[in-house]
C-alpha cells in the first residue's frame, strides 16, 4: 500500500488502463449477453395452466410432446445463444470485480480506515458468480442435449432434465455470487464517494447498481443503469471524464465533497456578499414557577378609600332606632 500521495498517483497510473478497460469491457459484455439472451428466448413456448395440470396428472394425449418436453427441445434448439449469453455474462462479472478492486485500492489509499468488507465481497462474489455461472451453463447444455438425443422424450424425462439438482444448485450459487458482488459494488461506490473519487451522482448510481444485483427482476432484460455506470466508471479511470476528474484523483488525498452550508457560503462569496458567522444565542432563563400558596413578592396595591353611600347611612340610623 502506498504511503505518500505521489506513490498513490504513480500506482494508479500503472493500473488505470487495465482497470478502465475492465469497466468498459464489463459494460459491453453485459450488453452483448443481454442481447444474446433476448435472441435466445424469443419464441419461447407458451405454457398454459390446463396443459401443465394435464402434464402433472399424466393425462396428455399420446403422440405430441407435452409442454415441459417442448421447453426442453426449445432450449436445445437455441442452446448456442442461451449458453453464450450466460458465459458472456460470467466474464462480465469477472471484469466488474477487477474494476471494483481498483476503485477500492484507490479509496483505501486516501482513507486507511475503510473496511475490507467491500473488497472481500467484490472478489468472492465475482469468483463465485463466474464459476457457478459457467458450471450452470454447461450443465444445462448437457441436460437438454441428453434429453433431445433420448429415444423416449416423455414429460417425466424432460422434467428431470430441467430440474437436475447439480445444475439447479449451480444456478442458485451463481445468483448468490451476483448478490455478494452487488454488495461489494454498493459499499465501494459509497466509500469512494466519501473520499471524493466519485461524484455524488456516480456514487449514488453505484449504490443503485449494487442494490439491483439483489433484485435482477427490476433490471429487465437490458440493464441500462449498470451498462451506463460501468461505461462512465471506465471513462473516469482513463481520465476521459467530461470536465476533468474530481480533485481527489489529482492530489492523491481525500477531497470530501462540500456540504450544503459550504456551497451556500461559496455562492454568497462569489456574489460579493458577506457571510456572517452564526452567533450562538444564550438560552433564555426560565422563570421559576410560583406556587399558588406563595405570597407575591410585591404587595397588592391598596384600594382608595371611598365614602359610604347615602343608603348605607339610612340603614345604620334605622338599626339604632330599633
Amino acid at each position: 500500500m502506498p504511503t505518500t500521495p505521489e506513490e498513490t498517483l504513480a500506482e494508479e497510473e500503472r493500473r488505470s488502463t487495465k482497470s478502465g478497460a475492465s469497466a468498459i469491457g464489463a459494460g459491453l459484455l453485459i450488453l452483448v449477453g443481454s442481447l444474446l439472451a433476448i435472441a435466445g428466448n424469443s419464441g419461447f413456448p407458451r405454457l398454459y395452466l390446463l396443459d401443465t395440470l394435464r402434464s402433472e396428472l399424466g393425462q396428455l394425449p399420446p403422440g405430441a410432446p407435452g409442454p415441459i418436453a417442448r421447453v426442453a427441445l426449445f432450449l436445445e434448439d437455441n442452446l448456442p445463444l442461451i449458453v453464450g449469453a450466460r458465459l458472456v455474462t460470467a466474464v462480465a462479472l469477472a471484469l466488474m470485480g477487477l474494476a471494483m478492486v481498483h476503485l477500492y485500492r484507490s479509496t483505501k489509499a486516501r482513507n486507511a480506515d475503510v473496511n475490507k468488507v467491500a473488497l472481500i465481497a467484490s472478489i468472492s462474489g465475482a469468483v463465485l458468480a463466474v464459476i457457478a455461472g459457467t458450471v450452470a451453463a454447461l450443465g444445462l447444455a448437457q441436460d437438454v442435449s441428453a434429453f433431445a438425443d433420448a429415444a423416449r422424450q416423455s414429460e417425466a424425462a424432460a422434467r428431470d432434465a430441467l430440474a437436475d439438482p447439480f445444475t439447479t444448485g449451480a444456478v442458485q450459487l451463481a445468483g448468490l455470487g451476483s448478490a455478494i458482488l452487488g454488495l461489494g459494488i454498493a459499499l465501494t461506490a459509497l466509500n469512494a464517494m466519501r473520499v471524493g473519487l466519485l461524484t455524488r451522482f456516480m456514487g449514488i448510481l453505484g449504490v443503485i447498481v449494487g442494490v439491483l444485483s439483489f433484485l435482477p427482476q427490476l433490471e429487465g432484460q437490458l440493464p441500462f443503469v449498470k451498462i451506463f455506470w460501468l461505461g462512465a466508471l471506465g471513462a473516469l479511470f482513463l481520465d476521459r471524464w467530461p470536465g476533468g476528474r474530481p480533485p481527489a484523483w489529482q492530489t492523491g488525498e481525500a477531497q470530501p465533497w462540500p456540504t450544503q452550508q459550504e456551497l451556500r457560503e461559496a455562492r454568497m462569496a462569489a456574489r460579493g456578499e458577506t457571510v456572517e458567522p452564526a452567533q450562538d444565542e444564550a438560552p433564555k432563563e426560565r422563570r421559576p414557577r410560583r406556587s399558588r400558596l406563595e405570597e407575591p413578592k410585591t404587595p397588592a396595591p391598596e384600594l382608595p378609600a371611598t365614602k359610604p353611600h347615602s343608603s348605607s347611612k339610612k340603614k345604620k340610623k334605622s338599626r339604632k332606632r330599633r
